[in-house]
């Protein structure tokens, strides 16, 4: 079949100017070597010494044909016969990770269906079975089941809101459902940032590999200083090479720049990092309600503060947690206002995700 090669970065032109033409065939364009790209013609396209072709020339080859539509039609013919419900409907991809969990009938065959998904999906690089969320960390405990390269290596970069983070879904807890929260985070942040008249020093006891800092160190002038950290080793080695990142063209360094690996309820026993954030981030989601009195002593009491956290709660009690909220920050010595905890999403039967949110004005 005959296909006209071209310089890769010429192959958007010609495919908008053969489909146009009526001269472009349905079976896909293929890679050549010395980076070219092969358009597919059909019966309709000029001969090869046409004008029309600018001096490109036009190549025989056997034209792509179309995969399996869906990775379970690459499992071996004898485990294509078994129930349907056998397999998993549904999987989580993390970068170029792809983490599925496998019911018990699948488990004899998890070979195969890791490699059947690894052959469908060419953006992935390793497939991994989920074997649910283990330890204080809350991290995935991951198998590897199908890869390519050489090492199954669990660590890899996701890219949100045109940045890139490094996650590692095995050694440390993202999230991205949280995604449009990281956003509103950033809205909410700058508006507050306004209000004050100055750019913020901004706290996050828990914040993994960090994915709620690249919004805020793009936005020009948001950010003065940071206070950053997590209780997990693995956590902060990811969380200070993504600042590293992230922080390479400012024009300012921050000041202050803590990174620190402790329990955020220890934050208060050290003077480098209470008395200095105008805002705090805090996503422990079961927790998150528990640690604010330990949390309280990083704010800048010369200013008003905002805080903003997440938290997993029973539904039922969720009329009374704006009232508690206001209660904490007024055994802390402050005044709350514009104050709201609101549904996310549920989580359970009984219980759902919130997100909270109130302006200190300290005593």
């Amino acid at each position: 079949m005959r296909h006209l090669s071209v310089p890769s970065d010429q192959t958007q032109v010609w495919l908008e100017r053969c489909r146009a033409e009526g001269w472009l065939a349905p079976t896909g364009v293929m890679a050549l070597e010395n980076g070219r790209r092969a358009v597919p013609l059909n019966e309709h396209a000029p001969e090869a010494n046409d004008p029309c072709w600018s001096g490109l020339l036009v190549v025989d080859l056997e034209p792509m044909t179309k995969g399996p539509a869906h990775w379970k039609e690459r499992l071996p013919p004898a485990l294509q016969q078994l129930p349907d419900e056998t397999w998993p409907s549904a999987y989580e991809i993390q970068g170029d990770v792809l983490m599925v969990k496998l019911e018990e009938a699948a488990l004899a065959h998890k070979k195969a269906v890791g490699q059947a998904m690894l052959d469908q999906l060419s953006s992935v690089r390793l497939v991994c079975a989920d074997k649910g969320v283990m330890g204080d960390f809350r991290v995935r405990e991951l198998e590897p089941l199908a890869w390519r390269g050489d090492e199954p290596s669990t660590q890899t970069e996701i890219r949100e809101h045109g940045h890139r983070i490094l996650v590692d879904p095995s050694k440390v807890y993202f999230s991205s459902r949280l995604s449009t929260q990281r956003m509103e985070t950033l809205q909410q942040l700058r508006a507050f940032s306004n209000q004050l008249g100055r750019p913020l020093v901004v706290a996050d006891p828990y914040a993994g590999a960090g994915p709620a800092f690249p919004l805020l160190l793009a936005e020009a002038g948001l950010i003065s200083g940071m206070l950053a950290g997590d209780l997990n080793p693995s956590a902060v080695e990811l969380l200070e090479a993504n600042l590293e990142r992230w922080t390479m063209k400012r024009d300012a360094p921050l000041a202050p720049a803590e990174v620190v690996c402790e329990d955020a309820r220890a934050w208060k026993n050290q003077d480098r990092l209470c008395g200095r954030a105008h805002a705090l981030l805090v996503n422990l989601p079961h927790d998150s309600f528990e640690h604010l009195p330990d949390l309280f002593p990083v704010f800048d009491r010369s200013n008003t503060s905002l805080l903003r956290g997440w938290a997993i709660v029973e539904r039922d009690s969720l009329p009374g947690r704006t009232d508690r909220l206001k209660r904490l920050v007024a055994s802390a010595g402050g005044t709350a206002s514009e104050t709201h905890v609101s549904e996310i999403k549920g989580f359970s039967t009984t219980r759902c995700f919130v997100v909270f949110q109130t302006t200190i004005t300290w005593d």
